[in-house]
């Protein structure tokens, strides 16, 4: 037994030359361990895996020399150098890198107990045909779609008949349960549906998931009473069909864990024939030692390749169940807009997928592949996410000034009623000291406090008027004008005035109860949306969420904010989420404070910002002809409740929420 045989550590030699620089720094970021090994000497010290030829490593020991000293190791090397290089290794460093991972796969797999040796000794050629195989596995990102690969592959590969795949459930409460995902035929056709059972066994697939040793039979029909499972005929019944041959094996992955089983059956010397009882016996071959070993290293390659996608599914979920916790999260803050994140994303989806129907070439060039589309429905679900870095009492401000405001101004003006009688008094006691005292002189003293106290009342009375968010009376502007010249003594005895500068901006506003500083401080949700999704790693796929859930504010004229950017400016995504946003926000029926738009209203408001060059006029036209409300219109979104759920509060999205 050789050095290599007895490490079953991963290590990958490469050359030294630059042209493997791009390979070599994709491997640095990978836990592979990777060295540059130039001479004969360096590759027997370091015992590879796999080697990754390049000139110096081809001409200074050469591929013969490779096979005759490190016999199992995986060779790739450009078809110019080594032209009967196991592996030819491409041009491209990503596919590269791929096909390192699965020459690292194999070798695994031929140190595990299925005379993985041999096949590799013996097959060179399905070596590179699994070598495909598992570069074809590993790119495919449907799970249904990788079964279908594995199994065309299985059949391609064993030149059989039939081929099924069934995968191992082990959440299913108490028992474990296997799948039957997917069969195929080349001489019979019936309807399938997948299905599951109990793992037992007393089926042959059940016996092989639980043991983890693959099953041979020459003629199932012809089994003896020795093995504890039984060939289940019924779909032969069924079909019309005679199976004899069959080679079941466990896919088992890298941690040496069951994850399916794959089963094979009928072989024969061309897929082209087709079987039936009558010609069973001259058609169907012997599933051989070679035939098998390929099935069980096709079967090692899927299993890691299922479990990855499983994985990757598994993670895929897991941010799909974080994107909702944290829109749940954002309706928590504000419970009163509940669903409008949901309502925006599936209104985008519906937008963007109608975007290859419109007459503007550069909307029409937009491909709304499953990828684009999923990037923009998270930017969508994510996009008011910046709520929580607003101030809860200014998100829920319900009218201009804030409780505690209003009620330190009744304190004013008890305060002012209280000194009006205070000096009243006084001065009629005055009166007396001096012995000047009349009855007409005290009572216009009276008079005089108690139309000062009268006056005060109307100043309340006009406080309470304009401290509602609707549009200010005049009468109220003056009697707000008049109210900032009243002064009175404050808790130190200072004379200051009734009303302050900070109470007489906020109830002086003509519309609204959001001061310049609160919007602005509404609108830097934006801000925060597009800093909080920045901090997340996202996928090349997604990379684009920040940018488009971060410019949804924007206006093609540059009246948008954060920003202020132009029509060039701003994601073609962005200007679809605009027009949804906009559009919900006006019709929305879950605002207590406002009533909903009627459809028609809102596409006369979405038309008017597209006239006046706010929002892309064919977007916007798209949107209408398209009838893309259709999609949430009648459908039941998530209402989230919350304690703190008044019924008042300021949509970052409503359109009377901002200046513009």
């Amino acid at each position: 037994m050789t050095l290599l045989e007895t490490n079953f550590a991963i290590r990958i030699a490469v050359g030294g030359d630059d042209d493997t620089l791009p390979l070599r720094a994709l491997l640095d970021d990978t836990a592979l361990a990777t060295q540059v090994c130039a001479t004969s000497d360096d590759l027997l010290a370091y015992a590879p895996s796999v080697i990754v030829l390049d000139k110096t490593l081809s001409r200074g020991v050469g591929l013969a020399w490779i096979r005759a000293h490190l016999p199992d190791v995986a060779v790739l090397a450009p078809t110019a150098l080594e032209p009967t290089a196991e592996f030819p290794l491409p041009e491209t460093p990503n596919v590269q890198l791929q096909l390192v991972k699965t020459a690292c796969e194999l070798y695994l797999n031929r140190q595990q107990a299925r005379s993985f040796k041999q096949l590799a000794l013996s097959a060179e050629g399905d070596l590179v045909k699994l070598g495909g195989i598992s570069v074809a596995l590993s790119a495919e990102r449907d799970l249904d779609k990788l079964l279908e690969r594995v199994l065309e592959a299985a059949q391609e590969m064993a030149c059989c008949d039939a081929a099924s795949i069934f995968l191992l459930d082990n959440n299913s409460g108490n028992n474990q349960e296997l799948i039957f995902k997917l069969t195929r035929n080349d001489s019979v056709e019936l309807p399938f549906s997948e299905n599951r059972f109990d793992v037992s066994d007393a089926s042959i697939s059940g016996y092989v998931a639980l043991t983890g040793e693959s099953v041979h039979c020459e003629d199932v029909y012809m089994m003896g009473p020795e093995q504890p499972f039984r060939f289940n005929r019924d779909f032969d019944e069924r079909a019309g069909y005679r199976t004899r041959g069959l080679y079941c094996v466990p896919m088992i992955n890298h941690d040496d864990t069951v994850v399916g089983v794959l089963q094979v059956i009928n072989r024969k010397h061309s897929r082209s024939e087709r079987i039936s009882p009558a010609n069973v016996d001259s058609v169907v071959i012997e599933f051989d030692e070679q035939a098998r070993q390929s099935m069980d290293a096709l079967a090692s390659l899927s299993a890691v390749a299922i479990q990855t996608r499983m994985l990757v599914d598994s993670v895929n979920q897991l941010f799909e169940d974080f994107v909702n916790a944290s829109v749940a999260a954002i309706e928590q803050r504000d419970p009163t807009t509940s669903g409008h994140s949901f309502r925006v994303a599936d209104l985008s989806v519906a937008l963007a997928q109608a975007l290859p129907t419109a007459k503007r070439s550069d909307l029409a060039r937009f491909d709304p592949t499953p990828a684009r589309l999923r990037e923009l429905r998270y930017a969508a679900l994510l996009h008011d996410f910046g709520k929580v870095g607003v101030r809860e009492h200014v998100l829920m401000k319900a009218k201009k000034l804030y409780d505690w405001e209003l009620t330190e101004l009744n304190y004013r003006l008890a305060l002012a009623r209280q000194t009006l009688r205070a000096d009243s008094a006084e001065e009629i006691i005055r009166l007396y000291e001096r012995g000047n005292t009349t009855a007409k002189g005290v009572a216009s003293i009276r008079e005089r406090a108690h139309n000062d106290a009268k006056q005060l009342d109307q100043f309340l009375a006009t406080v309470i008027r304009a401290n509602e968010p609707s549009l200010l009376s005049e009468d109220c502007k003056e009697n707000l004008e008049m109210l900032e010249t009243f002064h009175c003594l404050d808790a130190a005895g200072q004379l200051t005035p009734l009303l302050t500068r900070a109470y007489s901006e906020a109830l002086s506003m003509a519309k609204g109860s959001l001061t310049p500083s609160e919007r602005h401080e509404i609108e830097s949700h934006v801000v925060h949306t597009h800093n909080f999704l920045k901090m997340i790693p996202w996928t090349n796929e997604l990379a684009g969420i920040p940018d488009i859930a971060g410019r949804h504010h924007e206006k093609l004229d540059g009246t948008g904010y954060p920003d202020r950017l132009m029509a060039s400016d701003i994601p073609l995504q962005s200007r679809v989420m605009t027009v949804c946003d906009i559009f919900d926000a006006l019709t929305a029926t879950d605002r207590p404070y406002k009533k909903a738009a009627p459809d028609s209203v809102a596409f006369r408001i979405l038309r008017e910002e597209a006239h006046n060059g706010m929002l892309d006029r064919d977007i916007v036209e798209l949107f209408i002809g398209s009838d893309v409300p259709a999609v949430s219109r009648g459908k039941a979104y998530p209402r989230i409740a919350s304690a703190c759920d008044t019924g008042l509060s300021h949509s970052v999205c409503d359109p009377d929420t901002h200046a513009h």
